[in-house]
């Protein structure tokens, strides 16, 4: 195991490439940063994996950065990674094969992992997050998200900016939306609980599209699929110019579903 400590009180700049293990950074009111680093498979050489990686802080930037090594030995090695940073603090992660966790408030994230599940509590700042192979959960979110999945699911709770998702295999499922949604999947579920305004493009080739507007808005319908059902509960604006929603929703095999969103007692 390895431990550094840096004196920091102010968000920074979060710089982490690693290639397998896990990665759980936390961002939280702090005035100290930390860094722990472990071998998950520990084996004769796990010590060896620990000194290829170099950790520096200096001028507000904390890069982590794991030496690429070829060959059977490093096939083998994974780390984890527990990382402490002040809230708001600005990551960015890239790794070959790695779960990557954000918890508490980031000021912005950039995750881009081969294989492994991306996860993120609060997000202040931009968001753009892609795996290959894996899920990805986002908690809230309060600028824009651009998300994407080759096979895995992605599920975004709640987001104040505009939303991008894409998934080749996997579902799609949105809790409240404020803003503008792009939604694309070729095999799998799309499903909006709540959408308040903007558009919202939704596409999938063999799936059902489910979706909830919220309660007083006005909206625009262009809804169809080719195999399948489509279904609406609300009448439509005579015109996307007067309606508050344009909503979009097409695909090839599933049924289409718009429902009115259930009216959230505040109290």
């Amino acid at each position: 195991m390895a431990h550094w400590e840096f004196p920091a009180t102010n968000p920074v700049d979060l710089d982490i490439n690693l290639i397998s293990g896990l990665i759980g950074i936390t961002a939280e009111p702090t005035d100290v940063i930390t860094v722990s680093l472990t071998t998950s498979r520990p084996d004769s050489s796990g010590d060896g994996h620990i000194a290829d990686v170099r950790v520096d802080y200096a001028d507000g930037r904390l890069e982590i950065i794991e030496s690429k090594h070829h060959g059977i030995r490093h096939r083998s090695s994974a780390l984890d990674l527990a990382v402490t940073v002040p809230a708001g603090s600005r990551c960015v992660v890239q790794a070959s094969a790695s779960d990557v966790s954000c918890r508490g408030e980031a000021g912005s994230l950039d995750v881009r992992t081969a294989s492994g599940d991306i996860s993120a509590s609060v997000v202040r700042g931009p968001v753009r997050v892609n795996t290959l192979s894996g899920n990805i959960r986002l908690d809230q979110t309060l600028a824009d998200v651009i998300a994407e999945a080759a096979s895995g699911n992605i599920a975004l709770q709640q987001a104040s900016g505009d939303v991008a998702v894409k998934t080749v295999s996997g579902d799609v499922h949105i809790g409240a939306a404020a803003a503008s949604v792009t939604a694309h999947a070729a095999s799998g579920d799309l499903r909006i609980d709540s959408i308040a305004a903007g558009d919202a493009d939704l596409n999938c080739v063999s799936g059902d599209i489910a979706v909830a507007v919220a309660p007083g808005v006005a909206v625009y319908l262009d809804l169809a699929t080719i195999i399948g059902r489509v279904s609406s509960e609300l009448e439509p604006s005579d015109s996307a110019g007067h309606a508050g929603l344009r909503l979009k929703c097409r695909t090839a095999q599933g049924d289409v579903r718009v429902t009115r969103a259930a009216l959230v007692d505040a109290s």
